[in-house]
C-alpha cells in the first residue's frame, strides 16, 4: 500500500469530524471531551493544510482558527501543556487572522496542577520548554517588556543548557532578535535557514503534510508580517497567500461542546 496523499488525508479527517458529534451523544456520559478535542484538532490541521494545496486560503485560515479555538479548550479542561512543545500550535493561531483571538491565545497559560509542578510562568523565567511560545505570544500582544525579557532569558539561561539535540533553536532565538530590532534581511536570513531541506524535514516530521508547509518558519513569516515587515521566503513551504493580514468576515464555532467553554 503506497502513502496516503493528503486529499486522502483530508477526506478522512472530514469524516471523523462529521461522526464525532454523534459520538459525542451516543456516548455524553462517558465520552472524554478532552480527547475528542484533541482529535479534532488533528483533523483541522489536515484540512487547513489541504485546503492551502487547493488556494482555498478562506477555509485554511477558518481551520487554523478552530485549532487555536480547540486548543483553549484543551488548557481550560484538562490543563494541557502543549506550549511546552507548541510552535506549530502557536503558529496556526497567528495564521487565523482572528484577532480576538490571538489576543485571548496570547494570554494563555498552564497552571501548577496534576501534571504540572511548575505553573508556565515559573517554567518561563527559568528558562524552560514554554519560554519560545511564551516568546512568541508576547510578539502576538506586541508586549515589549515580555520580549525583553525573555531574550534575556534565553540567552542567559535557555542557550547554555540547550541539549545538542535541540541546538537548531538558537535559529530560533536570532529570528525572535530580528524580529525586536525590526531587521529584515536577518529575518529573511533565518526562514532561508529554516525552510532549508535538512532542517525543514528535523522540524517538520510528517511526510505528507512536511511537503506544504513548514513551521515553525510560516509562523514567524506571519509575526514579520504583523509587524508591517513584509518579509519574502522563496519557498512554496511558505505559503505566500497567507502572509498578508485579511481577517475572514466570521470566524464561527463549530462544535457544540465548545460553547460557552472559550
Amino acid at each position: 500500500m503506497g502513502m496516503l496523499t493528503l486529499e486522502k488525508l483530508a477526506e478522512n479527517s472530514i469524516a471523523s469530524e462529521l461522526e464525532k458529534p454523534q459520538l459525542v451523544e451516543q456516548y455524553k456520559a462517558t465520552v472524554d471531551l478532552h480527547n475528542v478535542a484533541s482529535s479534532l484538532w488533528q483533523d483541522n490541521e489536515k484540512i487547513g493544510i489541504y485546503n492551502i494545496s487547493i488556494n482555498n486560503i478562506k477555509e485554511t485560515k477558518s481551520r487554523f482558527n478552530n485549532c487555536a479555538w480547540l486548543d483553549e479548550y484543551c488548557l481550560s479542561v484538562r490543563n494541557n501543556r502543549f506550549f511546552d512543545y507548541g510552535l506549530h500550535h502557536i503558529s496556526y493561531a497567528v495564521l487565523s487572522d482572528n484577532e480576538a483571538l490571538i489576543q485571548r491565545y496570547a494570554k494563555l497559560r498552564y497552571q501548577r496542577g496534576a501534571n504540572a509542578e511548575m505553573s508556565m510562568d515559573e517554567m518561563v523565567a527559568i528558562g524552560e520548554l514554554p519560554i519560545w511560545c511564551n516568546t512568541v505570544q508576547f510578539f502576538m500582544a506586541n508586549d515589549i517588556a515580555g520580549i525583553e525579557r525573555n531574550l534575556n532569558i534565553i540567552e542567559t539561561k535557555t542557550l547554555p543548557k540547550l541539549p545538542q539535540k535541540e541546538e537548531g533553536l538558537k535559529d530560533d532565538y536570532e529570528f525572535y532578535k530580528a524580529l525586536h530590532t525590526g531587521d529584515k534581511a536577518k529575518m529573511e536570513e533565518i526562514l532561508a535557514k529554516l525552510v532549508s531541506p535538512k532542517i525543514h524535514k528535523k522540524r517538520n516530521d510528517n511526510p505528507i503534510l512536511n511537503q506544504y508547509i513548514s513551521l515553525p518558519a510560516l509562523g514567524y513569516a506571519k509575526l514579520a508580517w504583523r509587524k508591517g515587515i513584509e518579509v519574502e521566503v522563496n519557498s512554496p513551504l511558505v505559503p505566500k497567500e497567507l502572509l498578508p493580514i485579511k481577517p475572514l468576515d466570521s470566524y464561527e464555532i463549530p462544535y457544540d461542546f465548545l460553547k460557552g467553554n472559550i
